[in-house]
């Protein structure tokens, strides 16, 4: 289980420490950076929403659906940090062609006590853990209204994904840890939405997001990256944003490491990140090939066992 992995808990942000940075990135980049609450958990902490950028291409990054999964935030508060205050010319060429939004932290509660789930002991039904609260990344069917959502988590994020439409969603989380045929170790494994509501229009576009996602950790020197065996039920939000017409992507980073990997797990989810962003303005995105996708090799053996998605 991803509770017992080994990343020294110091070195990530707290719930205050997240909410701290974030309100600070917008003041020192002089509003550049929008921070905004788009919702409340179940213990009344505020569901962090970060925008920057003016182009027409909307891309949404989500991450930390799950407590227990926190590296992704860590890449995502990396990224808005440099591109938010950067003066360079690249930041302002993304930035006048791509509007970038990152749900950051999306389940703060669960993230306070380390655990999968977020904070609902009364909880009852599906995807419920007595006691304990709802594994929020099962609660984004579209067939459910954001009103009826017993998630108070989903329920944020489905509100934005229907008003504001993002282009494109990466929804980024952890796995364990998985040996490839070759003996070598899974960095990350990526999957497109496979329920069949989908249409042919965005499953080609979702594929060419992870042909560029895949290129990027390939070409980024130790990124070993496998397709990952996901599930096709319409309420994982990778395929409910496909549902909703978003080129949508899964991004499973390896868990079950040690403080120094940790490190270099960050900085292959920053690279995902920031050459997805420079893709989607420089018009390669659309190019690519989404055939590529179905090259991608097939996840291997588990070395520790993990709950994903």
């Amino acid at each position: 289980m991803q509770d017992a992995q080994q990343v020294s808990l110091e070195r990530l942000h707290t719930y205050a420490e997240l909410t701290t940075a974030l309100h600070s990135l917008e003041e020192r980049s002089k509003g550049a950076v929008d921070v905004e609450s788009i919702g409340k958990t179940h213990e009344g902490r505020d569901i962090w929403s970060a925008t920057v950028g003016t182009g027409s291409t909307k891309v949404l990054y989500i991450t930390q659906q799950h407590g227990n999964e926190p590296l992704g935030t860590e890449a995502a508060l990396q990224l808005l940090q440099r591109i938010g205050t950067s003066k360079a010319a690249w930041a302002k060429d993304v930035l006048d062609d791509v509007t970038l939004r990152v749900v950051v932290r999306a389940n703060p509660d669960g993230t306070e006590r380390y655990q999968r789930q977020n904070v609902d002991p009364d909880c009852s039904g599906a995807y419920c853990r007595t006691g304990v609260g709802f594994d929020i990344n099962r609660y984004h069917d579209p067939a459910m209204s954001p009103e009826a959502n017993p998630v108070p988590e989903s329920a944020a994020i489905q509100r934005l994904v229907r008003s504001w439409r993002p282009d494109v969603t990466v929804d980024y989380h952890h796995q364990g840890s998985y040996r490839q045929p070759d003996g070598s170790m899974a960095t990350a494994s990526i999957l497109w939405p496979t329920n069949s509501g989908v249409t042919p229009q965005v499953l080609a576009d979702s594929k060419r997001v992870a042909a560029v996602v895949y290129g990027s950790l390939e070409n980024y020197g130790f990124a070993d990256v496998s397709r990952y065996p996901g599930e096709s039920i319409a309420g994982i939000a990778r395929n409910s944003f496909g549902l909703q017409g978003s080129a949508s992507l899964l991004v499973e980073l390896r868990g079950g490491i040690g403080q120094k990997s940790a490190g270099y797990l960050i900085r292959t989810a920053y690279a995902s990140m920031a050459t997805l962003l420079q893709s989607a303005a420089d018009g390669s995105l659309a190019a690519a090939d989404p055939a590529v996708a179905d090259t991608i090799p097939a996840r291997g053996e588990p070395v520790d066992q993990h709950e994903s998605e």
